[in-house]
């Protein structure tokens, strides 16, 4: 038996469960999925999920953690933020997470639901905001380099997703789609209400 390719086999029956389950909650809401829909939908027997997920909220938390790592894996994609200046990494990255909810519509409606759930309660303290593992670094170095003021965290964290995510929702909904200089432009708001003035 090839081991290797089992755990491959594996790993990417997992992705397409819980793709798909991520497409139903989009359709159905985070709590209005039954298994036998994913099941079907998924093209698997209903008892092969309880194979990879032993309860529907184990297949929830592992889907934030999915859903939450792609976005890392995306939105991250500056090699090496040491040796750009911050400010460019700052707006980039704010950019980029619009474009990337505004081309996966139906995660950020998975994460907005998932954090109006009971579910974001069950995440241990230090990872309960969004993308906090990169985030929390990247903010509290620049606030170290005096680059940005020393607010809270999740000050910062506040202003700096609750106008992406706005705007991105404007898109996704059909009322307005901003262009690279409006995102530009939002991005240099952002910054400049955040920026120290030392540095």
């Amino acid at each position: 038996m090839n081991v290797q390719l089992e755990v491959e086999n594996n790993q990417e029956k997992k992705r397409i469960i819980l793709e798909n389950m991520l497409d139903l909650i989009d359709e159905h809401g985070l709590m209005g999925v039954p298994m036998s829909l994913l099941a079907k939908r998924a093209g698997i027997a209903a008892g092969t999920i309880y194979h990879y997920f032993d309860s529907k909220d184990t297949m929830i938390m592992e889907l934030f953690e999915y859903v939450r790592k792609t976005i890392s894996d995306q939105i991250f994609k500056i090699k090496d933020l040491t040796s750009t200046r911050y400010e460019v990494g700052f707006k980039c990255i704010w950019i980029n997470l619009y474009h990337y909810f505004t081309q996966n519509p139906k995660v950020l409606s998975f994460m907005e639901q998932f954090f109006s759930s009971p579910f974001q309660r069950m995440i241990h303290s230090d990872q309960n905001k969004l993308y906090e593992d990169h985030f929390k670094g990247f903010f509290q170095r620049a606030i170290r380099d005096q680059y940005i003021k020393p607010y809270d965290i999740n000050i910062i964290a506040c202003l700096y997703m609750g106008g992406l995510i706005s705007a991105a929702k404007q898109h996704n909904n059909g009322f307005h789609t901003f262009t690279e200089e409006k995102l530009a432009d939002m991005a240099d708001i952002l910054w400049e209400g955040l920026r120290s003035r030392s540095n």
